[in-house]
């Protein structure tokens, strides 16, 4: 005898159709990369940071003979207010070997991670890249068409 109650778990064909479309569908979507890839850069002088500096190579945008990047900063000691490491979203204009800030935030813990202690989301003024500072390695790394000074 057959019963008219459908059977659980039974999908029929048209079901079936639909569903394996909408996973086929949602298999295809890209997925966004949640990890950045950083990269150490070394600095261009033997005199020691108080901070260890890494960009993240999948950040990189160019725009002419400017670069804008995402950057992380580890202090070697944590500061007094309790900043621990920073990523900041820099500019640097290339040719004119200058650089300024589109936002920072400052983390209490290593790697941008724990609480934010502080956050600026205002660009800054350009800045002049001093021979031997960070910032200078991080335009050699960023600006590999242009021979270092």
């Amino acid at each position: 005898m057959e019963s008219s109650r459908p059977l659980p778990f039974v999908v029929h064909q048209r079901e079936f159709s639909s569903l394996s479309f909408a996973i086929i569908l949602f298999c295809l979507l890209p997925v966004p990369d949640t990890h950045a890839e950083w990269l150490l850069v070394e600095p261009n002088s033997s005199v020691p940071d108080p901070f260890v500096v890494y960009v993240d190579s999948e950040s990189i945008a160019t725009k002419r003979d400017r670069m804008t990047v995402r950057v992380l900063l580890n202090m070697r000691q944590r500061t007094d207010d309790g900043v621990a490491s920073v990523i900041a979203v820099d500019e640097y204009d290339c040719r004119a070997e200058r650089m300024r800030t589109h936002s920072m935030t400052s983390y209490a813990e290593t790697d941008g991670k724990g609480a934010v202690v502080r956050e600026f989301k205002t660009i800054g003024d350009w800045v002049k890249i001093g021979t031997g500072k960070i910032n200078e390695a991080v335009l050699d790394s960023v600006c590999p068409e242009y021979p270092p000074k």
